[in-house]
């Protein structure tokens, strides 16, 4: 599990009961990669500790870095079969990475997408549901309809299959440049229903304008 953190010392103060227990109830074993962005709040020290106290957990950090920075520096890092990203406010259950991956196995799949759309929304702000859902549309009837979550940060990829592909847009649009970039390979692409949670604390570092013209860029390129 990657998860790319700026300025979140309100959530990773909690993370080893909200993320790292339901984890190790969830899954036999496990791999958390926090990649911090260039955090002043406190977040690296925090993250520094977790790594140090418990197995299987890294912190890496170092420099101001761009949220496609962060990402690509932990996916060069992760050992594991698999990669599931989440996002550092916890807006996806954590113990839901095991229905990911009990789907990924059972299917053959290269990435499972985690979709509040098949699932369900809680608490979400309701400029945040009608953004997600405009960009989402737009972006099944631009790269097909079968799929329904093509923007939240909560899938599972083959870690062989992402590590071949360039990370190029920035900004939260990366992970559905990665999904469309899944699909033009003929790669093979599943979703699972989950539940997707309004932040609880902190602020968001999402910038409507950006994420819109990110989403935008997509729709009017051919990322390969």
């Amino acid at each position: 599990m990657i998860i790319p953190c700026l300025d979140e010392a309100r959530h990773a103060a909690g993370y080893a009961e909200t993320l790292l227990a339901p984890l190790s109830a969830a899954l036999p074993s496990f791999e958390v990669i926090f990649s911090d962005g260039g955090s002043s709040d406190g977040t690296v020290d925090l993250l520094w500790g977790l790594s140090g106290s418990y197995p299987g957990v890294t912190a890496l950090a170092g420099g101001r870095n761009t949220f496609r920075a962060s990402l690509e520096r932990a996916v060069a890092e992760a050992r594991g079969t698999y990669i599931l990203f989440m996002e550092a406010d916890l807006s996806f259950d954590p113990a839901d990475a095991a229905a990911l991956l009990a789907e990924m196995k059972k299917s053959g799949a290269d990435c499972i997408c985690g979709s509040p759309f098949l699932g369900g929304f809680l608490g979400l702000p309701l400029h945040r549901r009608l953004l997600t859902t405009a960009a989402n549309t737009l972006l099944r009837l631009r790269f097909g309809p079968r799929l329904t979550s093509y923007t939240q940060i909560f899938k599972l990829y083959r870690a062989d299959k992402l590590k071949t592909l360039r990370f190029e847009t920035e900004g939260f649009a990366l992970d559905a440049e990665l999904l469309i970039k899944f699909l033009k390979k003929g790669w093979k692409v599943s979703e699972v229903p989950v539940t997707m949670r309004g932040r609880r604390g902190g602020a968001s570092k999402m910038s409507v304008a950006r994420e819109t013209a990110g989403c935008l860029k997509l729709l009017f390129r051919n990322p390969a």
